[in-house]
Protein backbone atom coordinates (compact mmCIF):
# COMPACT_ATOMS: atom_id res chain seq x y z
CA UNK A 1 0.00 0.00 0.00
CA UNK A 2 2.60 2.45 0.68
CA UNK A 3 4.12 1.85 -2.63
CA UNK A 4 0.93 2.78 -4.25
CA UNK A 5 0.27 6.17 -1.89
CA UNK A 6 3.91 6.97 -3.02
CA UNK A 7 3.30 6.51 -6.55
CA UNK A 8 -0.21 8.19 -6.57
CA UNK A 9 1.40 11.53 -4.47
CA UNK A 10 3.90 11.34 -7.06
CA UNK A 11 1.64 11.05 -10.08
CA UNK A 12 -0.32 14.33 -8.95
CA UNK A 13 3.01 15.87 -8.65
CA UNK A 14 2.18 16.89 -4.81
CA UNK A 15 4.62 16.89 -1.83
CA UNK A 16 3.35 15.00 1.80
CA UNK A 17 2.61 18.55 3.19
CA UNK A 18 -0.09 18.62 -0.27
CA UNK A 19 -1.89 15.72 1.01
CA UNK A 20 -1.82 16.37 4.33
CA UNK A 21 -3.63 19.92 4.32
CA UNK A 22 -5.88 18.22 2.19
CA UNK A 23 -6.58 15.35 4.02
CA UNK A 24 -5.97 16.05 7.67
CA UNK A 25 -3.89 13.41 7.73
CA UNK A 26 -0.60 14.76 9.60
CA UNK A 27 2.65 14.58 7.47
CA UNK A 28 4.54 12.53 9.48
CA UNK A 29 1.55 9.26 9.57
CA UNK A 30 1.83 9.88 5.97
CA UNK A 31 5.27 9.47 5.37
CA UNK A 32 5.44 6.24 8.09
CA UNK A 33 2.46 4.96 5.41
CA UNK A 34 4.16 5.95 2.62
CA UNK A 35 8.03 3.92 3.68
CA UNK A 36 6.59 1.36 5.55
CA UNK A 37 2.97 0.57 4.32
CA UNK A 38 1.97 1.54 7.98
CA UNK A 39 -1.92 -0.23 8.96
CA UNK A 40 -3.81 2.50 9.47
CA UNK A 41 -7.98 3.46 10.31
CA UNK A 42 -10.53 3.57 7.67
CA UNK A 43 -11.39 7.31 8.31
CA UNK A 44 -7.62 8.09 7.11
CA UNK A 45 -8.19 5.23 4.44
CA UNK A 46 -11.64 6.90 2.95
CA UNK A 47 -10.02 10.13 3.09
CA UNK A 48 -6.98 9.34 1.20
CA UNK A 49 -8.94 7.51 -1.64
CA UNK A 50 -10.94 10.32 -2.12
CA UNK A 51 -8.37 12.56 -2.48
CA UNK A 52 -6.80 9.93 -5.47
CA UNK A 53 -9.82 9.12 -7.00
CA UNK A 54 -9.39 5.73 -6.49
CA UNK A 55 -11.47 2.68 -4.52
CA UNK A 56 -10.17 1.73 -1.44
CA UNK A 57 -9.45 -2.01 -2.55
CA UNK A 58 -6.74 -0.34 -5.33
CA UNK A 59 -5.45 1.31 -2.12
CA UNK A 60 -4.97 -1.79 0.04
CA UNK A 61 -4.81 -4.71 -2.68
CA UNK A 62 -3.93 -2.56 -6.10
CA UNK A 63 -6.47 -3.77 -7.76
CA UNK A 64 -8.90 -1.22 -9.83
CA UNK A 65 -12.62 -1.41 -9.15
CA UNK A 66 -15.22 0.32 -11.33
CA UNK A 67 -17.40 3.24 -9.98
CA UNK A 68 -20.92 2.12 -9.76
CA UNK A 69 -24.00 3.83 -10.33
CA UNK A 70 -27.68 2.92 -10.65
CA UNK A 71 -28.88 0.07 -12.55
CA UNK A 72 -24.95 -1.33 -12.04
CA UNK A 73 -23.46 0.18 -14.90
CA UNK A 74 -19.88 2.18 -14.56
CA UNK A 75 -19.62 5.49 -14.67
CA UNK A 76 -16.05 6.00 -16.51
CA UNK A 77 -16.66 9.85 -17.92
CA UNK A 78 -14.08 12.14 -15.57
CA UNK A 79 -16.82 15.03 -16.28
CA UNK A 80 -19.48 12.59 -14.48
CA UNK A 81 -16.92 11.91 -11.33
CA UNK A 82 -16.22 15.24 -11.00
CA UNK A 83 -19.92 16.62 -11.21
CA UNK A 84 -20.82 14.15 -8.34
CA UNK A 85 -18.08 15.18 -6.16
CA UNK A 86 -19.32 18.29 -6.71
CA UNK A 87 -22.67 17.45 -5.59
CA UNK A 88 -21.55 15.84 -2.37
CA UNK A 89 -19.45 18.46 -1.77
CA UNK A 90 -22.33 21.51 -2.18
CA UNK A 91 -24.48 22.31 0.97
CA UNK A 92 -28.18 21.74 1.41
CA UNK A 93 -29.17 25.25 -0.05
CA UNK A 94 -26.67 25.11 -3.19
CA UNK A 95 -28.03 21.40 -4.18
CA UNK A 96 -32.07 23.09 -3.42
CA UNK A 97 -30.49 25.94 -5.73
CA UNK A 98 -28.92 23.59 -8.54
CA UNK A 99 -32.01 21.18 -8.65
CA UNK A 100 -34.21 24.46 -9.05
CA UNK A 101 -31.88 25.71 -11.84
CA UNK A 102 -32.10 21.82 -13.53
CA UNK A 103 -35.86 21.55 -13.25
CA UNK A 104 -36.34 25.20 -15.03
CA UNK A 105 -33.64 23.62 -18.06
CA UNK A 106 -36.21 21.02 -18.03
CA UNK A 107 -33.69 18.47 -17.12
CA UNK A 108 -34.76 16.03 -14.68
CA UNK A 109 -33.00 15.29 -11.39
CA UNK A 110 -35.23 12.61 -9.47
CA UNK A 111 -32.57 10.36 -10.14
CA UNK A 112 -34.43 8.75 -13.14
CA UNK A 113 -32.85 8.32 -16.10
CA UNK A 114 -35.27 9.40 -19.10
CA UNK A 115 -32.67 9.26 -21.86
CA UNK A 116 -32.98 12.45 -23.14
CA UNK A 117 -29.88 15.21 -22.59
Amino acid sequence: MGTRLRRLRDKAGLGQADVSAATGIERSYLSKMESKSLPTTWKKMCALADFYGVSLDFLRFGVRAPVAKSGCSVIEDSTEIGLIRAWRAMSADERDALDLLMTKLGKPTDGIDSGTA
